[in-house]
């Protein structure tokens, strides 16, 4: 919003400089000639001496970070390996019990597909891989997508015998298990080449386990274990020995120390003797029942699978020791290249030095203006009496010149241009000051005028209800009285938007309990308010009693008009060690959570006068008072339903007791300020709200009931909540609609 154009300032010196036109000047010469002569002999020695070393470092990067992202994704693939066997073994308990539920089964079958997804995680991030793991991985996603198959045919129990289910989870483990063979005969990396085909084998050994338990319990569960069973099983024990002795021959001295330390014990013994017993049951009456074998088996599987995960996890430490080494290796030869390249520049430090010093004051200009000059003059600028009786234009021509450069190449141009543009942000930012002070004196003015109008017709109300005694005519007066507290709270949002206390401040402090009791008298749906558990020992500061009363009150009202009308809406106030903690719990719709985030930043930030602040009043002046006092305001969803509204007033808004000397205030669930009871027991809640809106001592006057059940008149002056909503236009409410 600029008055008008600022042009670029003309050189004083333009015809001195004229004159001196025809000699040839450095500092004057295009900023591409100087590249040009300064890049072009050290560019052809890079290009010369580093281009075939770095292609070779950067191939042998790239293969030790493909090594070790292939390391990486075994560790999922052994552990989905792992799962998937848990979930066999789960298929075959639920098939060799009719009676048994398939809620084990079922639990498995999530872990597994827990484990599928982080693989299929791990394995998008993979980039370009080899064919051969490219092969092999297409193979193990093709039968990971039978296994849903399988699991309904298994749940079903039609067809599925314990062996057909055991031998097609055995095809999809032999697949996985099949994947460490594939990396083992990866290139790159070569160090780890015997490390990988050693936890190959281990996992081979694993495996055989994991078919040993699978084939002596679906044995066993048979009653008799015949010769081709026994067959199958003895396999599985050859298969261990061969992948053990594979391991023993690939396998450096901590790794085989490692197996030996994890993989012995009670355990192993325990499994060597079942081995033994079903071994001995061929042709009679097993030895061993299927749950002691599938237990004793399962425990020396456990013990390799621990086993299995440190040998993957000092391989993986090893391939990125590897990649850092490869990367380090680049990073020294890439030094090289750049000494090279600096005896090169020094060449040309002649002609780079012109540059650098007109680069280097652009800079200093730059982050000068960026880090200091522009945001002090925007700072002072937000202050409404910044702007003196000379207006925008006296400010600009202030303002001065941040970077100084008589050059006449491109960073000239550049510099001249960046102070026109420093001094345009500046005009901008003194217009919008402008703007905000006449929009805040404009708020101001009126909502002075009309609160002033509004007193006036709250007073005639006042003498009129006085004189009233028709229960009729007197609730319609009261409906009046509504109506004209809608508008005076209208006028006191407009004034805090505007930047103006709303009342004159209280002389002193007001119970916590007090300032509770006026901002429930402040609602309209006050007889839906009820009062949990709030300290009664506490007092909130006199400075700053009338903005919480009316912050409070707006927190109140919104919870009762956006809530079911038959539920009720509780405030609590506690003290939390040395801070004061106000709650306001609803049992409406609730907020999802991208509004809870939104509300909460409107919140947590007080947000400029604009169209959306005149949409979401209530937010907006809750936002206002709570930046004063350094009140913490945030919107929580209740775990029961609906909304927590949590109010954190600071040790400065609070008068703490040096001593607790009172319990909490723990009221049962009713209204405290619509107790039918003598004026005597709610005074001071009416005291309070009646300072709180009309700033004055309050004199409670002759008592008397008035129709609907409706709250003491001597709380009349704390005002009521619109019935349209609170911001008062009857269509948009302060938080969003619930």
């Amino acid at each position: 919003m600029s008055t008008g154009p600022t042009t670029l300032p003309e050189s004083p010196d333009a015809d001195q400089r004229n004159r001196r036109r025809r000699l040839p000047r450095l500092r004057d010469a295009r900023i591409r000639s100087k590249l040009a002569l300064i890049l072009v002999v050290p560019v052809a020695a890079v290009i010369a001496l580093a281009t075939i070393r770095l292609v070779s470092v950067g191939e042998g990067a790239y293969e030790a970070n493909r090594i070790r992202s292939l390391t990486a994704l075994s560790i999922d693939v052994s552990a989905l390996t792992q799962d998937l066997h848990k979930e066999r073994m789960a298929a075959a308990a639920f098939l060799v019990a009719p009676n048994q539920k398939p809620d084990d089964y079922n639990l498995r079958v999530r872990r597994t597909d827990e484990r599928i997804a982080a693989y299929r995680d791990e394995r998008g991030k993979l980039g370009d891989v080899p064919t051969s793991v490219r092969d092999r991985l297409k193979v193990i996603d093709d039968h990971l997508n039978t296994l849903n198959g399988t699991r309904q045919e298994v749940l079903d129990r039609q067809q599925m015998p314990v062996s057909e289910a055991s031998l097609r989870y055995g095809i999809v483990l032999d697949d996985l298990v099949a994947y460490g063979d594939t990396l083992a005969q990866q290139p790159g990396a070569e160090g780890l080449a015997d490390a990988r085909r050693a936890v190959a084998a281990f996992a081979h050994a694993k495996a055989e386990v994991a078919e040993e338990e699978a084939v002596a319990y679906t044995a066993l569960s048979t009653g008799r274990i015949d010769e081709e069973q026994f067959s199958s099983f003895v396999a599985t024990l050859t298969g261990q020995q061969e992948a053990l002795l594979s391991f023993s021959r690939a396998a450096e001295p901590d790794q085989r120390a490692l197996v030996d330390r994890t993989v012995s014990g009670d355990a192993v013994q325990l499994g060597d003797r079942v081995a033994t017993d079903v071994s001995r049951s061929v042709g009679r009456a097993p030895l061993v029942t299927r749950d002691e074998a599938a237990a004793a088996i399962a425990a020396v599987g456990d013990l390799m699978r621990w086993a299995e995960i440190q040998l993957q996890n000092e391989l993986l430490a090893d391939a990125d020791a590897v990649r850092t080494d490869v990367i380090r290796q680049a990073f020294m030869e890439s030094l090289l290249v750049l000494l090279t390249l600096a005896i090169a520049v020094t060449l040309a430090v002649v002609l780079a030095r012109s540059l650098n010093d007109s680069l280097r004051r652009l800079r200093e200009g730059a982050l000068a203006v960026a880090n200091h000059d522009l945001p002090d003059a925007v700072s002072r600028l937000q202050n409404v009496n910044a702007i003196g009786d000379g207006g925008v234009d006296e400010i600009v021509q202030q303002v001065r010149d941040p970077i100084k450069l008589t050059n006449r190449d491109e960073v000239g141009q550049v510099a001249a241009a960046f102070n026109v543009v420093h001094r345009e942000a500046v005009r901008v930012a003194a217009e919008q000051a402008a703007l905000r002070t006449s929009v805040s004196a404009m708020f101001l003015n009126l909502a002075r005028r009309s609160q002033s109008l509004v007193d006036r017709m709250i007073g005639e109300l006042d003498a009129i209800e006085r004189g009233e005694e028709d229960p009729k005519r007197l609730a319609q007066l009261f409906e009046l009285d509504h109506l004209a507290t809608r508008m005076r709270r209208n006028d006191e949002n407009l004034l805090v938007l505007a930047g103006a206390d709303s009342a004159v401040p209280r002389r002193d402090d007001a119970l916590l309990v007090d300032v509770l009791r006026a901002a429930q008298s402040e609602v309209e749906l006050y007889n839906r308010i009820e009062f949990g558990t709030v300290d009664t020992d506490i007092s909130v500061a006199a400075h700053a009693v009338n903005d919480v009363v009316r912050l409070v009150a707006e927190l109140l009202d919104n919870a009762t008009r956006f809530s079911p009308p038959n539920t009720i809406v509780v405030a609590d106030g506690r003290r939390i060690r040395d801070y004061v903690l106000i709650q306001v719990e609803d049992r409406g719709l609730g907020l999802s959570d991208d509004q809870l985030d939104s509300l909460n930043r409107r919140l947590a930030a007080p947000p400029t006068v604009d169209v959306a602040a005149f949409r979401l009043m209530g937010l907006a002046v809750v936002s206002r008072l709570a930046s004063r006092y350094g009140i913490r305001v945030e919107l929580r969803r209740n775990v029961e339903g609906g909304t927590v509204a949590q109010v954190t007033l600071p040790n400065a808004t609070v008068v703490l007791p040096a001593n607790r000397g009172q319990a909490p205030l723990t009221r049962p669930r009713q209204p405290l300020a619509v107790e039918q009871s003598p004026l005597s027991q709610v005074g001071a809640a009416d005291a309070l709200a009646g300072a709180v809106r009309a700033g004055t001592r309050y004199d409670p006057g002759p008592h008397r009931e008035v129709p609907g059940n409706r709250p003491v008149r001597g709380v009349r002056n704390a005002g009521r909540q619109p019935s349209g909503g609170c911001c008062g236009t009857g269509v948009t409410p302060c938080w969003g609609r619930r």
